[in-house]
């Protein structure tokens, strides 16, 4: 059974379900429907970007350091192959999905290729995991939104709060990762700033986090439940980042990190 969730970790369809789950969480929240295909053509585009980067990642350098860097180096052309497959699904998507989502999703779309394309570039910037939460936070509210008859701020506010919680986690586990993004020659910003440092700037994002799980619950109680859940997650990583020495044994940081976005499940059986 470990052997089949590692599997799934290095394929990253542990991303792309708990993307799906946000989304269907996101649309319950708002009172949205969200269709099979929606939620399939989401599924796609988690796995085609997290896919393409790692690919990217290990196609010039013969060795690599990293479980998953050297099972994606190893499996490179089963994993390219595949990768086209499910690329020709995700064209075949576009004619069940609603026109607006089309339209919207191009940006997110050319957003997704600059990122691929200058992911060496933003890292020199200290960018690269900012641009990759906001993506990722897009792509999940994306359907909902576009569904709402009126945008209000509230909405613009549920929406950074799943990018900061995704940025947290980005950062939080490529800290655990410095000695192997140094052996990779990968930049990011925990190489940056340092493993202290680092460590201090998400201490500080978690109790801007938490407290506005708080502050909101408290002006929009309609949102309780969602509001529940990014406290809970907060305070998830919050663990990880104090006790770094017990969820560093069997990549458990990558684990627990990642097992926030499945707490939607609570509410949505």
């Amino acid at each position: 059974m470990m052997e089949i969730l590692k599997y799934i970790r290095w394929l990253s369809l542990d991303i792309v379900l708990g993307g799906v789950i946000f989304l269907n969480f996101i649309g319950d929240e708002l009172n949205v429907e969200v269709p099979v295909a929606v939620s399939l053509a989401l599924a796609v585009c988690i796995w085609l970007i997290y896919t393409l980067d790692h690919q990217r990642d290990v196609r010039h350098k013969l060795h690599q350091k990293g479980a998953r860097r050297i099972f994606h180096k190893k499996n490179q052309k089963a994993i390219i192959v595949t990768t086209l497959f499910v690329g020709l699904l995700g064209l075949t998507l576009l004619f069940y999905l609603p026109l607006e989502l089309i339209q919207s999703g191009l940006l997110v779309a050319l957003m997704c290729l600059v990122y691929l394309i200058l992911s060496a570039e933003l890292s020199a910037f200290l960018v690269k995991e900012i641009i990759v939460a906001l993506l990722y936070g897009g792509g999940v509210f994306l359907f909902p939104l576009i569904q709402m008859d009126q945008l209000e701020g509230i909405h613009g506010l549920l929406w950074m709060q799943l990018a900061l919680l995704a940025f947290v986690n980005i950062v939080l586990i490529s800290t655990f990762e410095l000695e192997e993004d140094r052996f990779n020659e990968f930049g990011s910003l925990s190489l940056s700033m340092g493993k202290k440092r680092t460590f201090q700037l998400l201490g500080g994002l978690l109790i801007i986090s938490a407290l506005s799980t708080i502050i909101i619950t408290y002006y929009q109680p309609y949102f309780m439940h969602l509001e529940i859940i990014y406290l809970f997650s907060s305070l998830q990583l919050a663990i990880i980042l104090l006790r770094p020495a017990w969820f560093v044994s069997g990549e458990r940081f990558r684990i627990y990190a990642d097992a926030i976005f499945y707490y939607p499940l609570i509410f949505l059986w």
